[in-house]
């Protein structure tokens, strides 16, 4: 499954490509117009929604534990 960040409800958030009605963490997702040029284009990331994409790619969790 492909997947794409979007900012919503102040947090960047992963949503499926095809067209979701809630992030990965559940949040639910509005789609939006945004100019991020001319807003805060640097949201913080969703910890919950970074986890989730991270297993889905198999991809290590961050940070990484030594």
């Amino acid at each position: 499954m492909r997947f794409r960040w979007t900012p919503q409800e102040g947090r960047r958030h992963a949503i499926p490509s095809e067209l979701p009605d809630t992030t990965l963490c559940g949040t639910p997702y509005v789609p939006e117009q945004r100019s991020l040029w001319q807003e805060k284009n640097v949201w913080p990331t969703c910890w919950d929604c970074d986890g989730i994409w991270r297993e889905t790619e198999g991809i290590l969790p961050w940070p990484r534990k030594s």
